[in-house]
This record gives structure tokens, sequence and C-alpha cells, in this order.
């Protein structure tokens, strides 16, 4: 054999071994790690994030959580005095005839006619509310076929009681309260009193022209007498007991507004 054949000869029987002894490294390595005594290594786990403890809700938060609808309840409304305590009272006119009271009406009186006529007017007396300015309107809104600068307008202030004044001296009255009976030259006198309680007292007359005019002086004298009384004065006296006082003004009562103060007032 040449040199060249034992080399190629060598190199083989080399390899052979080789990859024998690989296999047996490659078996032996199998057999431990199959063997059932074979330590495993567990995949180590994922870091799991740490637990915070819940945080508990304030006193006044777990309130609100039980009953989230609960709500504190109002303050009542301050209840208006009862009239044994208040009563408004006033001095009625000698020449007025006081009628009785009926539905609404807390008092009424008969207005003389005018020299010369037969058809005198009234005076209804009403409690009622709402705002005062849009009573007056209405009133106001009750007459046609007059002049707005006829409208006399006042504001005054009687034994610490408001007082809102409205005059017409003449117009088509259409007869109020919804008795739709339409009168040519009639006029009105018609004053809101405010009580200390917020009751209000709607002194309403109205009649013939003339016997409105006639009647001016009496009702201001009225107007001037109104006053509050509490307490036992206020359940001793009634508007009725007073009937037969005297009907002159107190020494400080307001005159009628002169016939050059007059304040248009705007039709509705």
């Amino acid at each position: 054999m040449t040199q060249q054949s034992l080399e190629a000869v060598q190199r083989r029987r080399t390899l052979t071994t080789l990859g024998f002894l690989g296999a047996l490294v490659i078996a032996a390595a199998l057999a431990l790690f199959a063997s059932p005594g074979a330590t495993q290594v567990a995949p180590e786990p994922a870091t799991k994030p740490p637990v915070t403890p819940p945080v508990k809700p304030a006193a006044s938060a777990r309130a609100k959580l039980a009953a989230p609808t609960e709500r504190a309840p109002a303050k009542p409304a301050k209840p208006a005095p009862p009239l044994v305590d208040e009563q408004v009272l006033w001095d009625d006119p000698p020449e007025w005839k006081r009628l009785p009271s009926s539905g609404m009406r807390y008092a009424s009186y008969q207005i003389p006619a005018a020299k010369g006529e037969t058809v005198g007017g009234e005076l209804n007396v009403f409690i009622l509310g709402g705002d005062v300015e849009a009573n007056i309107q209405r009133w106001i809104g009750e007459f046609s076929n007059f002049d707005l600068k006829t409208v006399v307008r006042s504001q005054r202030k009687v034994h610490e009681l408001e007082q809102t004044i409205v005059e017409i001296p003449r117009g088509r009255f259409d007869g109020g309260m919804g008795e739709g009976k339409a009168s040519d030259n009639y006029g009105l006198l018609g004053a809101i009193v405010v009580a200390p309680s917020g009751a209000e007292f709607f002194f309403k007359l109205t009649g013939p022209s003339k016997a409105v005019k006639a009647a001016r002086k009496p009702f201001y004298q009225l107007l001037d007498s109104v006053h509050a009384e509490k307490g036992a004065a206020a359940s001793a006296a009634t508007p009725a007991t007073r009937a037969n006082a005297a009907a002159a003004p107190p020494a400080n009562a307001a005159a009628p507004p002169a016939s050059g103060s007059v304040t248009p007032a705007p039709h509705p």
C-alpha cells in the first residue's frame, strides 16, 4: 500500500472512533435525564406585583356610600303669626254703612250717592296675596275709556304699615271679580295695606264718579286709622267693634296726596 492509502485508512478509523465516542456520550446524557431520580429544575415563576391592602373610607365617606341619595332635611318655613296674635284694625267712617261680610269679602260698606244722584258706591275689603304692583295693575285693567294722565298713584307708610294707593277718577268699569257688568262714568279708590305678617288687605271702592269723588276724604281717613295690634288687645278688638269709633284721623296721619302729584301708571 502506498503512503497515501495508509493515511486515508487512518483518518477513517479516527472519524469512526470519534463518532462512536460521541454516540456514547449522547446516550449517557439521555439516560441520565430520563432516570426517575434525576433532578428537574422547575422554571422560575414570574414575579407577582405586591398586593396593596384596601384603604378604608372615612366615616363620612362610608355614610355617603351607604346612602348616596340621603339628604339633610330642609328647614321648615317659618309660619306666619296666627290672626289671633295680629289683628289689622281701622275706624269706620260714620257716613258709611257697614254691610255683613260674605264670601271672600272680609268687610263691606255702602257708599252714599252723591248729591242729586240715586246710585252710590261700595267698598269691599279682601285679605289676599300676590305681588302688590300686579294687583294694582289688575285694578287699572278693569277700566277703559279713561286718560292715563288722570290716574293717581301714591305710596305711603302709616302706623308702620306700607300702603299702595291708586285712584281713577272716571272711566268705563267692567265690574271686576268676574261680575261682567260694565258701567260708564265710574271711579276707583283702591289701596293695598301690607300687615306685619305679610297678609295683604285690599280696600277697593268703586261707584259712580261723583260718589267716588265725595268718598275720597273718608276713604283716606279710614286708611289713616289702619293699624296692627297683637296679643290680648287684638283678641278684644275687631273691625266690627270699632265701627262707631271716631273717624277723625290721628294727629300724625298723612294727608291725601294733592291733585298735582299725579304719577301716571302704565296700562297692562
